[in-house]
């Protein structure tokens, strides 16, 4: 083995030549270059227009669906025998904030279900609107909650299935533009 016994310096000051002028990069300011979209047209900017706002209702969705499970969780917690008092008092301060946090994220589904009136995608309304009156009724049983699930879920999946297939006609609109 070939040690080499030379100390290596920690911390020390000494700077590369060739990079003098870069020795107090800490101090200097983030310069952001602009990217330059390329137009591909109207029709390319619908698509991806679309694609981002069911990107948009998916997320929103999915925050529903996480909402509704912890409005349901809470209130059977409280409503089990075995849940002590003082959990049980707990549950009851928790259940409004969940109730709150479901109502916002139907809020924030409400204000986007508009985009999808004059599209090929009116189902999505429909089927939003679908899940939001469920979300509001009061889960008795595992089952229901596993019902909403499952409709959050159906939706959520058609909403990437579409998604993948504008991404598709992006592409070829892209190809297109560019052969």
């Amino acid at each position: 083995m070939n040690h080499n016994d030379t100390p290596i310096p920690m911390g020390g000051k000494a700077i590369p030549a060739g990079m003098e002028a870069d020795a107090d990069w800490m101090n200097q300011p983030i310069v952001e270059t602009p990217t330059v979209k390329e137009d591909y047209g109207e029709e390319y900017n619908t698509v991806e227009k679309l694609r981002e706002e069911l990107g948009n209702l998916k997320k929103l969705i999915t925050n529903l669906a996480t909402a509704v499970e912890g409005v349901f969780r809470c209130q059977a917690l409280s409503e089990d025998p075995a849940t002590s008092e003082a959990e049980k008092n707990k549950l009851a301060s928790m259940i409004p904030d969940q109730i709150n946090k479901r109502d916002k994220a139907i809020e924030q589904i409400e204000k986007v279900l508009p985009i999808f009136e004059n599209t090929d995608y009116v189902s999505y309304k429909q089927g939003s609107e679908e899940v939001i009156t469920i979300s509001k009724t009061t889960f008795k049983t595992k089952e229901d909650n596993f019902n909403f699930g499952t409709a959050c879920k159906k939706l959520t999946t058609n909403i990437f299935r579409d998604q993948k297939t504008l991404l598709d006609k992006m592409k070829a609109i892209k190809k297109a533009k560019s052969a």
